[in-house]
């Protein structure tokens, strides 16, 4: 199944060669975080090489499969969109109907709460992946090598700020997860 992933996905992104190599570098992050922290290592790389497959579908596109209450939910932040469209594709399109993989691709964004190390893992290498061009990307690994819930909490935090300096609100889930991890790391939440 993982080669006819890649295959739709390299099809699907064929005129966005930024984000395919984007793509390949969170799979292989993924991949290698996965080995370390003795995660389900097909199903981890069918998130991640899904987890942007509706990133530059019309918004019309991305929406066409989900229901009103969560159009409605995050008409404010567009941005999720596309990981909800691309959880739907995969479920469509593959007749993938494991949670978690679905869970790894729908909250890749901002995360969430009480993630599984599968969604840890594909949150964290969407923002540590090789081709990154910040310079937290290497340290972030280095990081999520030692400590999934220790990295989650610093990749919301860059998220969180980078939303900010763009002059837009973080929505209520991204400060929700965020305080979630915050709570975790010192010990508050087991």
């Amino acid at each position: 199944m993982i080669d006819a992933i890649k295959k739709r996905v390299e099809e699907k992104l064929s005129g966005h060669q930024k984000r395919l190599t984007h793509v390949f570098g969170v799979y292989e992050t993924a991949v290698k975080l996965a080995e370390i922290h003795h995660v389900n290592i097909e199903k981890v790389s069918i998130a991640a090489l899904f987890h942007d497959f509706a990133k530059y579908d019309e918004i019309e596109d991305q929406v066409m499969h989900m229901d009103l209450k969560t159009i409605k939910q995050y008409a404010e932040y567009p941005v999720i969109y596309h990981a909800m469209a691309a959880a739907i594709a995969l479920e469509h399109e593959f007749h993938v109907r494991d949670q978690e993989i679905l869970n790894g691709i729908r909250y890749h964004v901002w995360g969430r709460p009480n993630m599984s190390d599968l969604e840890k893992i594909i949150f964290i290498s969407d923002s540590c992946e090789p081709n990154r061009n910040f310079s937290d990307s290497e340290m972030i690994f280095e990081m999520a090598t030692k400590d999934l819930n220790q990295a989650t909490e610093y990749c919301m935090k860059i998220s969180i700020d980078h939303v900010i300096a763009k002059g837009i609100n973080p929505s209520p889930e991204q400060m929700e997860s965020y305080h979630y991890y915050k709570e975790v790391n010192r010990g508050e939440i087991k």
